[in-house]
């Protein structure tokens, strides 16, 4: 997960007022996994990463960052 997601999740996470245990069921996802992606310790898939976001009120959306070379 890149740095500033990582941080973004987090500093929601901290806002929201929600447990761990609150946004893992919220998020459909483990305990385990809902705490490392907070701690940004694991490196989650692209649908951990939605669920999170989704239960944060985060919207995932994709960001095109330079030219592609053919």
């Amino acid at each position: 997960m890149t740095d500033s997601m990582g941080n973004l999740i987090r500093a929601t996470f901290t806002r929201s007022g929600m447990s761990i245990r609150q946004l893992s069921k919220r998020a459909g996802v483990g305990y385990a996994t809902a705490h490392a992606v907070v701690r940004d310790s694991i490196d989650p898939t692209l649908t951990t990463v939605e669920r999170i976001c989704n239960a944060l009120d985060l919207e995932l959306r994709p960001v095109r960052r330079g030219k592609r070379k053919a």
